[in-house]
């Protein structure tokens, strides 16, 4: 595969109708509803003017783009801690080492089954999160999809759990970003 021309950017106002629609999608729908749904509409709408959560970072919003066309949408959340063995994600903090979630979609669909995701996430998080230490990432444990593409990224499985906004079970998948 030639290489591929990606670039991020963050969220604008002038992006939200577009990830609105992408929601919409028949291949979206499966992963975003209810609660979580609700949950990405509002950290949209914030991030898309420029607000975060109590005044300091707690999520990001990007558009993936290909040759400058937008193809998709990725969101990651700082993992600030303490740790909890309680907490779903601050269980995996761990004191001086940054630690974000990441999770995304191909909303465009011309830009599906064309092997996009992997280097898309790979390019993504050399490029904006460099100083990073660990990625988590939760897909349902159903999208063999989803966990093919991270496990090809580097992602390891670590924990079955079933997260406060949708009841059933997922993966949270752990990259440790040095390797």
């Amino acid at each position: 595969m030639p290489k591929i021309n990606f670039s991020f950017h963050r969220i604008e106002k002038k992006h939200h109708a577009l990830v609105q629609g992408w929601l919409q999608k028949k291949h979206v729908q499966p992963y975003f509803f209810g609660e979580g749904l609700q949950n990405t509409l509002k950290n949209l709408e914030l991030a898309a003017v420029g607000v975060d959560h109590n005044g300091e970072y707690s999520f990001e919003h990007w558009i993936a783009c290909v040759d400058d066309q937008p193809m998709g949408f990725l969101m990651t959340s700082l993992v600030s801690g303490p740790y909890d063995a309680k907490d779903a994600y601050n269980k995996w903090f761990e004191e001086g080492k940054k630690t974000i979630t990441l999770d995304l979609l191909i909303g465009e669909e011309a830009f599906l089954d064309k092997g996009f995701s992997s280097p898309m996430i790979q390019e993504f998080l050399r490029d904006k999160f460099p100083q990073v230490s660990t990625v988590l990432i939760d897909p349902e444990s159903t999208n063999s999809k989803a966990i093919h593409v991270y496990e090809k990224v580097g992602f390891k499985k670590i924990e079955k759990f079933i997260p406060k906004f949708n009841p059933v079970p997922h993966w949270m998948m752990r990259l440790r970003m040095k390797s």
